[in-house]
């Protein structure tokens, strides 16, 4: 996984060098919610609405357990030691078997110590052993930082799709994104 020491332990959890990633549960949610999902700048550029309460981010916990039951992979909180970082997550494409998509957010205080692309690379080997045959994901256009981290991460540019996603946080137009992609 280039510089990282992955392993996989029981129920699913995830270890990278310096990360532990699992599936929430809805003790996480007050942590959630303070440490990225209600900060406006790190929502920014997400491709869903801030949480503007933490009942919100109990219901995406209550979601994110279901995708987990449904399909044995979804959301994974990023833990440093006992500090939640950020989220990442494998999502399968219900449309296209085998095909899987991710991304990831960090709060704000965790940002710049190449946690997002370590994150990401796990990811990208998660695909992997669980035999899925292609990992997508996309960034805003003008989301540069979030471009190095999935190139970083092995995923390779496929090409700027314009007008394609709403990013509620910035307004309702549809906006650019930058799609990357990668055959396992």
């Amino acid at each position: 996984m280039g510089g990282t020491d992955q392993g996989v332990a029981p129920a699913g959890v995830l270890r990278t060098a310096r990360l532990v990633l699992r599936a929430p549960v809805p003790e996480d949610a007050a942590a959630i919610y303070a440490t990225y999902a209600s900060d406006p700048e790190a929502t920014r550029l997400m491709g869903w609405p801030r949480h503007e309460q933490v009942s919100t981010t109990e219901w995406f916990v209550s979601m994110s357990m279901h995708e987990w039951k449904t399909y044995g992979t979804g959301t994974h909180l990023m833990f440093l030691g006992d500090t939640l970082v950020g989220s990442t997550g494998l999502h399968v494409d219900t449309k296209t078997p085998g095909e899987v998509a991710t991304g990831y957010i960090l709060g704000r205080a965790f940002w710049g110590h190449g946690f997002a692309t370590e994150a990401c690379r796990a990811m990208v080997e998660h695909a992997r052993a669980r035999g899925d045959r292609r990992i997508g994901a996309y960034c805003h256009a003008d989301h540069t930082a979030s471009a190095r981290v999935l190139e970083k991460s092995g995923l390779v540019f496929q090409g700027v799709r314009p007008r394609y996603v709403v990013f509620p946080n910035l307004g309702p137009e549809l906006a650019d994104v930058r799609v990357y992609a990668l055959g396992l």
